[in-house]
């Protein structure tokens, strides 16, 4: 451990406000890479981690899981990286401080056409989209296992609920590189202009249709339910027979006929427990061997859809007063005062 410190946005204690304040600089381990922190995602699962004391191994406690920064220092043993490189990765934890260590298998590259700002909204949202709709079972519903560039699902039908949030906007894109033509998306209408501009061909107004009066007609084959709000009676009564159905909510039930249906709980991660050290009961970690096999394709093409304009990144909105800026931001998500954005801090602007 260096002797050198950096500023971190730390949790003292179980459930304790947040402080800003010293906490030294981490040295890369074997297999990994030491991160510049230059732009963090918020993400919902941070308040509930600050909120109910989940997915933290110990205190005092730095979380943050959505980092885009440069490499500082690179560990023994890794190669295909160097000191300088532009990157973006997804962690549990340690992203609201400075400067943190990562596998080298957890990074992504940044392509030189985005910033910093935009790529720190994908790593959370966009592998939940992602594994959920394209991965094989039992981790998604293998709508393009190989990630075909050749529109597997041309002419298809699909629903999105909850299409302004993060993972709701990444799902929508994912849909229209599949091939979907018709892509009904359950969002406020105040995003219907920018879901339309993404891919959606139909909006349904959640302010005129509470959610347990969805019903999508004609019916569609696949539903992605990006909300924590109960969705899966909709979902089962907007799908044809045999249609498939994926939810974030991992506690997700529903007392509809099962009528041939598939249903997968996706969970947003790109690498399993041979890359991502799990936290608590290994038996209860959601990260499957699965995770890692088919986070390869994320990390070998999302660069590459970067590039070529075909996924865009969330809209976002940039945090003043660096890390001191959190609190006060999650508070917000924690009020539901945000919608449609990607909550960004940089952590380089915290003062020393």
């Amino acid at each position: 451990m260096s002797t050198a410190t950096q500023q971190a946005l730390i949790i003292p204690s179980p459930k304790a406000p947040f402080v800003v304040g010293p906490r030294p600089i981490p040295a890369p381990g074997k297999g990994e890479v030491r991160l510049k922190l230059l732009s963090v995602g918020l993400n919902p699962m941070n308040v509930g981690q600050h909120q109910f004391d989940f997915f933290i191994p110990g205190y005092p406690a730095v979380i943050g899981a959505d980092l885009a920064g440069v490499i500082d220092e690179v560990g023994e043993g890794v190669v295909g990286f160097a000191k300088g490189d532009e990157v973006f990765a997804q962690a549990m934890n340690g992203g609201f401080q400075q400067y943190t260590t990562v596998p080298a298998a957890t990074l992504i590259r940044k392509p030189k056409n985005i910033s910093f700002d935009e790529v720190a909204s994908f790593p959370i949202t966009f592998p939940t989209a992602c594994v959920g709709l394209f991965a094989p079972a039992p981790i998604g519903l293998a709508l393009n296992p190989s990630f075909s560039w050749d529109k597997p699902q041309q002419g298809e039908s699909a629903l999105v609920i909850g299409g302004g949030t993060s993972t709701g906007q990444f799902a929508l894109q994912l849909l229209k590189f599949l091939g979907f033509t018709r892509i009904v998306v359950y969002a406020s209408r105040k995003h219907f202009d920018y879901l339309k501009g993404l891919g959606a061909t139909e909006c349904i107004d959640r302010g005129d249709v509470p959610l347990e009066k969805l019903i999508v007609k004609p019916p569609v084959k696949v539903v992605y339910d990006a909300t924590f709000s109960g969705a899966l009676d909709a979902a089962y009564d907007s799908l044809v027979d045999g249609g498939k159905v994926t939810t974030v909510r991992p506690q997700a039930k529903t007392e509809r006929e099962a009528r041939g249906i598939t249903l997968v709980h996706c969970f947003g991660f790109y690498v399993g427990p041979d890359i991502m050290e799990p936290i608590g009961d290994p038996a209860h970690w959601q990260a499957k061997a699965e995770h890692t096999t088919f986070g390869k394709h994320i990390i070998e093409e999302l660069p590459k859809m970067l590039e070529k304009g075909v996924i865009v990144s969330n809209r976002i909105e940039v945090l003043p007063n660096g890390l001191a800026g959190i609190p006060d931001a999650l508070e917000r998500m924690k009020a539901g005062g945000v919608s449609g954005v990607k909550l960004i801090a940089h952590p380089q602007d915290s003062a020393a």
